[in-house]
């Protein structure tokens, strides 16, 4: 789609596609993941990898869930590794990674292609092609730089799943990311969702950040955050979100998000509203930090009717979701 209006900041250039030059610290982390869904089976899949080249190990993998359980011990598939090797001489532009996912970039931050086999559990044959820039939100550092972006695209292929072959053909996005972070993320836990239409051409992204309530009956009543970052697409035109909210409805057991409001403004005063109905969601360990984040594919309506797919991905420290359930168990 080409955008009439993009308030993104024009900074990335096709070196962008390649591993990036760590910053001087151990925890200097890099990340790239794509993600793809399979909506009228429920079904959901991340391609999530980081490597921490200061000293010298990579980890991540590849999952496939469904509507059929919530833990990653029982997901149809499921790798997420925390101490693989990493190879010198590495290019992130035909890489190979160390969960044997192989990323090749075959147009600069537009095209590429994903393929994986794991015996007769998973392959997958998938290309990524943008819909958009990628979107840029803030510089950091002197001089000023980016660290991450996030673009939407359409992912097209093939993913055979235990013999059951399923035809892909979405819109999703994927994010890339380059600084430092450190193995103990004790940081405040965070909501990361998006929606786009089959267009693209309707479209948000919309990040958010909650208070930590460490103890005591009201720890578990989180129910609106903030939404802090992010953009709306409409009309070919793409700014920032400046303002806005995330509120859920939890389930009572689990603490999984069921139904997801989200109420957004953006810079040129454009207001929307989108619900959210959970499909089928999945809880595994944060890659790469010492936390826990809930996968969630959604199918959302938007205020003028319009109907999109995208996902939900709400992270906590571990200790702060295990103080936020025990809570909200004692309260009932």
């Amino acid at each position: 789609m080409k955008l009439i209006e993009d308030e993104s900041l024009d900074v990335l250039t096709a070196a962008d596609d390649d591993f990036h030059q760590p910053e001087p610290d151990r925890w200097a982390h890099e990340t790239s993941w794509f993600w793809w869904y399979v909506p009228q089976e429920s079904i959901g899949g991340w391609a999530y990898h980081w490597v921490r080249p200061n000293i010298g190990v990579s980890g991540g993998g590849v999952w496939v869930w469904d509507a059929s359980t919530t833990s990653y011990f029982e997901a149809p598939y499921f790798t997420n590794y925390s101490n693989q090797p990493l190879e010198a001489g590495r290019d992130l532009r035909n890489h190979q990674f160390a969960s044997g996912l192989n990323l090749r970039m075959v147009e600069p931050l537009h095209k590429y292609e994903l393929t994986f086999r794991d015996r007769d559990l998973l392959s997958l044959d998938l290309v990524f092609e943008s819909a958009m820039p990628p979107w840029v939100g803030s510089l950091v550092g002197d001089p000023s730089h980016a660290i991450h972006f996030d673009q939407f695209g359409r992912v097209t292929g093939k993913m055979t799943l235990h013999g059951s072959t399923y035809h892909v053909d979405c819109v999703a996005s994927r994010d890339r990311s380059w600084h430092t972070r450190d193995e103990r993320w004790k940081r405040g836990s965070i909501g990361y969702c998006d929606a786009a239409n089959d267009r693209a051409d309707i479209a948000f992204l919309a990040i958010s950040g909650r208070a930590f309530v460490p103890s005591g009956v009201d720890a578990h009543r989180v129910r609106q955050e903030e939404i802090h970052s992010g953009y709306l697409v409409r009309d070919s035109r793409r700014f920032r979100l400046v303002g806005g909210s995330r509120s859920v409805q939890r389930d009572a057991e689990t603490g999984c998000i069921n139904q997801i409001a989200i109420n957004g403004v953006d810079s040129k005063g454009r207001t929307f509203a989108a619900i959210g109905i959970v499909a089928s969601r999945i809880a595994i360990p944060n890659p790469g930090v010492h936390g826990v984040v809930w996968t969630t594919l959604i199918r959302w309506t938007f205020d003028d009717g319009t109907i999109a797919w995208g996902q939900d991905q709400d992270a906590w420290p571990i200790q702060q979701w295990s103080a936020f359930r025990r809570a909200a168990k004692s309260a009932e």
